[in-house]
């Protein structure tokens, strides 16, 4: 019998198995891009998702309130209401001085009524907004200063391109932007939105100020451009019958020489007034057609049964006046 064969501890053999860093482990070289490819990705999008989350909180926990229509209605007349102006009560019966302002162009309400390209012009009327503004707030300055005194801008929607806004209301607009319409004048300035030259800016006023106090003024001043004076003075008062003596006229040029523009108002509006003091004929008939352009129509007849023959005035003889009875000459 053969001896069993010892297993000697020197004939054991041991293999050594080294401890391997996992990062410095061998990997593909394709897999480790796409590795490092989505590191830098969720780098780059993780702190975008978590500022899109902060803001979507916020604006989920500080958002308006969405408003019932009577709600809504309720917060827009309560708006209105905190806008509304302070005014003194004006007992009408007791005003007897009527302030004209004829309008020129249209102030379209947005921005500093002192800026031209607020406001709707002709070609030739550019470098007269100031002017405009002058004739505003002198009218403002004298019924401030005569409490028996009613101010009203005067002229209607005669621009095509400024829609229903009138020169009448752009007038109003810039002197309470401004913040000339202060609560001792506020129930004493008014609008006439429908003369369509400076003949019906007179007459028209006349009227409104018949609608609002219940008779008519015992004197009236015009504001205007002076190179229109005589136009006013000698024509459309004449036309009128109004007495002299209680017509009265402040004039404001543009800054600069008025000559050209004293010229062009004798040659294109005092000769053809000269020539048909209603304006009802010609030139200046088109002219008012062409002034008004939405067709709108005053009822100045109606509110003035005293003088509603007057309005559509137009004698066999383009000089005569009217001869009918006038309450201011009563």
């Amino acid at each position: 019998m053969l001896p069993t064969a010892r297993k000697s501890s020197s004939s054991r053999v041991r293999i050594n198995i080294p401890t391997v860093n996992v990062s410095e482990a061998w990997t593909p070289a394709p897999l480790l891009r796409k590795q490092h490819l989505g590191t830098r990705l969720l780098r780059l999008y993780l702190p975008c998702l978590l500022v899109f989350s902060l803001v979507l909180n916020i604006y989920y926990f500080t958002r308006p309130t969405p408003l019932a229509l009577p709600n809504a209605l309720s917060s827009t007349q309560a708006a209105a209401e905190k806008t509304k102006h302070e005014y003194v009560a004006v007992d009408y019966s007791q005003v007897t001085d009527l302030i004209i302002v004829p309008g020129h162009g249209i102030f379209t309400n947005e921005g500093p009524p002192l800026a031209e390209n607020n406001w709707h012009l002709l070609k030739m009327q550019r470098g007269e907004v100031g002017a405009f503004m002058a004739h505003i707030g002198k009218a403002v300055e004298m019924v401030k200063e005569q409490d028996s005194s009613l101010l009203v801008f005067s002229g209607g929607k005669t621009r095509l391109t400024a829609g229903m806004f009138s020169e009448a209301q752009g007038y109003w607009n810039a002197a309470d932007r401004m913040g000339w319409l202060t609560k001792d004048v506020y129930r004493r300035v008014f609008t006439e939105e429908h003369a369509r030259d400076s003949y019906e800016n007179v007459l028209f006023s006349i009227a409104r100020f018949r609608e609002v106090t219940g008779h008519y003024p015992d004197r009236i001043t015009v504001v205007g451009f002076e190179f229109k004076k005589d136009r006013f003075l000698d024509l459309h008062r004449k036309a009128l019958r109004y007495p002299k003596i209680r017509f009265n006229y402040v004039g404001i040029n543009p800054p600069g020489d008025s000559t050209k523009l004293l010229l062009g108002e004798r040659e294109n509006a005092y000769r053809l007034f000269a020539r048909d003091l209603y304006g009802c004929r010609g030139l200046l008939a088109e002219k008012r057609r062409e002034r008004n352009p939405f067709k709108t129509v005053h009822g100045y007849a109606t509110s003035c049964p005293e003088i509603a023959a007057f309005f559509n005035y137009c004698p066999g003889n383009p000089m005569a006046t009217y001869d009918g009875a006038l309450p201011w000459l009563s």
